[in-house]
Order: C-alpha cells, then structure tokens, then sequence
C-alpha cells in the first residue's frame, strides 16, 4: 500500500534553483508508486520564478502569494492546498534522490509518527550533523550530539528507528493533521530559523515523534534564498534571537533560572566587552517577545503529555 504523497516547495527569488532541482522531485515523483503531486508556493518573487514555472514545469501546482510573506507563511499555504494527508515539505535549494519517498513513507504505518527527516549530504558529500537531531542539555543550552553514519546505518539494519529531536525543515516528511493539530511553525519566529525545531519538541510533548531516516539521502546546496536575499548579519541576528525564544519556551524553569538565563548573562558580558552587537542585539529582540514566549509556554505545558526531560532521555539512548 502506498499512501498519496503532496511534496510542498515554498519558492523566493529562487528561479535558478526551481530549474536545477524540479528535475530531481519529478524523477522522485515518478519512480514512487503511490500518487504524488508537486506544489510550489512563489512567495513574492520578483525574478522570473513563475515564468520558469510555467514554461519548463507545467505539470507543478503554484499557489502565488502577491506579497513576500516568509518561510512559515509559504509552507502553510502548500500545506492548506495539499489534498492528502503526507507531505514532503522541501526547500527550493535541494536535490533529491530518485528513491526518496518510500523509506520515509513506511514510518507512517505508526500513528504516532509525527515526522521523518533523510541523510542530509552538502554538495561536498559530506553529511550534514542536522540530519540526526540528537540534542541533549548541557552548559545551559541544548546542544547538538554528535553521531557517526556507519552506527546510525548499523542501528537501522538492525531493526531500531531513530527517533531525533525534529527533523529538518528544509527535507521532511509530516503528516499533515498532526501538523495542523500544532497550527504548524509558530508565527513567534517568524521570518526564519528554529520554527522547525520548536515545532518538532511541541509535537513531541504530544507524544508524537520524529525520526531519522539514513538509508534515504537529498543534497542541501550551500546558498538558498534566504543567504541571496538577506543580509548575513540579519542572519546571524533573527538565528540567535530565535535560539533564546525556543529555549525560553521549551526549556524547565529550574533549567532556565540556575542553568540557561546565567550561563546568557556571562557570554552576553564577554560579548558586550568585545563590542559584539550581533547577540547583544538578538538578546534584546528576544525580550521584546516575553510576553509571547510566556504564553506559548502555558499552551504547551497545557496539551503536553511529556516533558522535555522525557523527550531528552528518549534521545540520550542514542547518544554516545
């Protein structure tokens, strides 16, 4: 049995890169057995985007925003036009392999699977550390763990599922009422970063899981849209703001009080000495947004069903 697949692309200024990855999505589309259709969402674009569109993909479903509305606006146009219940929601800058779907797809015969994230390589070859989102508290902060390919192949040869922290937002499977259940990217982090993140640990604290899926693998080129459209330190800026709200949200208050907000103080010290505006100016734009932070706080502690420290014990099995 092969579930209908809808694959979401949310496009800006990104011609080039619909003309060089399409070509990919469609072989994949073609080479599943289920059904499957192709979404773009041109989210105000003012390069040729559309015309590339319809002269070279008029097999594609566009849905056309008039005004730039970001990331998470895109996606959720896609996924209000999409019919079925599995998404693939992919970034302009990426190029699948042909025998992508299916690995992906057989995670969703458990209704509790909320998503699922392949083998992320860059165009080096070399893999991609977010492809596994292993995360476990530490400094004050919830970091990254490290992981190596030939044990994560080894695990999934030898029947384990690898559940992960989220999965990436660039390349990955949801089901859609699950998605639509959390109202999908929290609008807190808007224009980019972390929304995939807090979105993954809110499904989670439902009870719902994402995993890593090694034996299917898409390339993520180096410069996207946002890296061509906005300015680097901007970048640097909205990333960090958006680490402090994800962590301000998610983490414990004993966590927050004796771990993350002092272990913040002390680096924001150093850093006011060295005159670096860049996180003094994320730190700053993260308190305008307390109010907010508190109150998703309470939503989430109100539907959760487990805790952040459930969700990392999850993860630590996998850890090194």
């Amino acid at each position: 049995m092969y579930p209908p697949v809808t694959i979401v692309i949310p496009n800006f200024n990104g011609a080039a890169l619909l003309q060089k990855n399409i070509p990919s999505v469609l072989k994949a589309m073609h080479a599943y057995s289920g059904e499957t259709r192709l979404i773009v969402v041109d989210d105000g674009s003012q390069d040729n985007s559309l015309q590339v569109l319809q002269d070279q993909f008029p097999q594609v479903n566009v849905v056309i925003h008039a005004q730039n509305k970001g990331f998470a606006e895109a996606i959720h146009s896609g996924v209000n036009a999409a019919e079925t219940e599995l998404l693939f929601l992919l970034n302009s800058d990426v190029e699948v392999e042909e025998q992508l779907l299916a690995p992906l797809v057989r995670y969703f015969d458990d209704a509790n699977t909320f998503s699922v994230n392949p083998l992320i390589y860059d165009e080096q070859g070399v893999v991609k550390r977010h492809s596994w989102n292993l995360r476990q508290f530490k400094g004050g902060t919830l970091k990254l763990v490290n992981w190596r390919l030939d044990e994560a192949l080894k695990l999934r040869a030898a029947g384990e599922k690898l559940p992960s922290a989220y999965a990436h937002g660039g390349s990955f499977m949801v089901r859609k009422s699950m998605f639509n259940a959390l109202q999908g990217f929290h609008p807190i982090f808007k224009p980019f970063y972390s929304e995939d993140y807090d979105l993954g640990l809110r499904a989670w604290r439902r009870g719902w899981v994402s995993y890593f899926e090694p034996s299917a693998h898409i390339v993520h080129q180096s410069v996207g849209s946002i890296r061509s459209n906005v300015k680097m330190n901007h970048i640097k800026t909205i990333r960090r703001r958006n680490r402090y709200i994800l962590e301000w949200m998610h983490l414990s208050a004993s966590q927050l009080w004796f771990c993350a907000v002092p272990a913040s103080l002390i680096q924001l010290l150093g850093e006011l000495l060295l005159l670096d505006k860049v996180n003094l100016k994320a730190f700053y734009l993260a308190c305008t947004k307390l109010p907010e932070v508190l109150q998703a706080r309470r939503e989430i502690q109100a539907s959760q069903t487990m805790r952040l420290a459930d969700i990392m014990a999850e993860l630590k099995k996998f850890c090194a």
